[in-house]
């Protein structure tokens, strides 16, 4: 009995690991076979790519109404247009003290928001020009992506507090901006092999972005406003002319692209990789450089 279970314990492993052998050379097998209907890319190719964008949170704050920016909470607040509606509304919900703050020209930001652009969609398509015998490339690609910057501010309630506590002492407000982005990216791109069909691929290359301000809201008691300058940096009267001010601006940067390419059948090619950028967005008062990543999956149909 002893013997019998020595002997299927020395089996055992043995026959594991001739199983495992034959998996891998079943695998190596087919990976060659794989490998043998592969073209490499050359020449002229159309790719599209679709992926996840962040964008850092320095140009998100061009949204945050703060008294410098070129839409501001106070605008909005304190004028005759909407200020009235504001307070009143406030009041009716027993959201401030109407004892002190007895008009809507008191209305005071407590704290401003700190913005974040949330995670978002970014797709596009290009063209490049792959040269056979070094494994580079020449491209040009086209992308766009619609980015949302969301905070919140605090409003002073006037409400009297106890010791221990600030509870209603302010008012909790949502605020938020949407943009529109659109890049071209002009580089380099350098595949090294690391398998049959497993390439290392780095790109390198200049951005240029063009961005579009398409709104910048705020909610006070339950109710949205637009405080998007469309006054002239004027305070909006009952029966102020407003008009099309279009928040645009064209920027710069640079981007590096690391990323694994999966060779396809039929002259094609997948890469999955992280787009990193250093970019100028020209925002008023906001167009510092500042990164922004980009985890993108890229289809690569050549010779078409």
């Amino acid at each position: 009995m002893t013997t019998a279970y020595a002997k299927k314990r020395r089996i055992l492993p043995l026959i594991a690991a001739t199983i495992c052998n034959i998996i891998l050379i079943c695998n190596a097998l087919s990976a060659q076979e794989y490998a043998d209907n592969l073209t490499p890319l050359k020449g002229f190719s159309v790719t599209i790519d679709a992926g996840a964008t962040y964008a850092g949170k320095t140009h998100a704050n061009f949204y945050s109404g703060v008294p410098e920016n070129t839409n501001t909470i106070e605008r909005v607040i304190h004028s005759e247009a909407y200020g009235e509606a504001i307070w009143n509304n406030l009041v009716d919900q027993g959201m401030i003290s109407p004892s002190a703050i007895q008009t809507y020209k008191q209305l005071k930001v407590a704290e401003y928001a700190n913005m974040r652009y949330s995670i978002t969609y970014q797709f596009g398509i290009g063209f490049r020009y792959d040269f056979e015998e070094s494994n580079t490339a020449l491209f040009a690609r086209f992308d766009y992506s619609k980015l949302t910057a969301k905070g919140g501010f605090n409003l002073y309630s006037g409400a009297s507090t106890s010791t221990l506590s600030n509870v209603n002492q302010y008012i909790s407000c949502g605020i938020w901006g949407t943009e529109s982005r659109t890049y071209i990216d002009l580089g380099m791109s350098k595949a090294i092999p690391i398998g049959p069909i497993l390439h290392f691929v780095a790109d390198i290359g200049l951005n240029i972005n063009h961005i579009r301000v398409q709104s910048n809201d705020m909610e006070i008691g339950g109710a949205t406003y637009s405080i998007l300058d469309i006054w002239g940096g004027e305070y909006p009267m009952m029966n102020s002319h407003s008009y099309e001010y279009y928040q645009t601006g064209i920027g710069f940067g640079v981007f590096v692209a690391p990323c694994l390419r999966l060779m396809l059948p039929g002259s094609m090619a997948a890469d999955l990789g992280v787009s990193c950028y250093y970019n100028k967005i020209n925002l008023p008062k906001y167009n510092d450089f500042a990164p922004q990543f980009t985890l993108f999956v890229r289809f690569i149909l050549n010779n078409l």
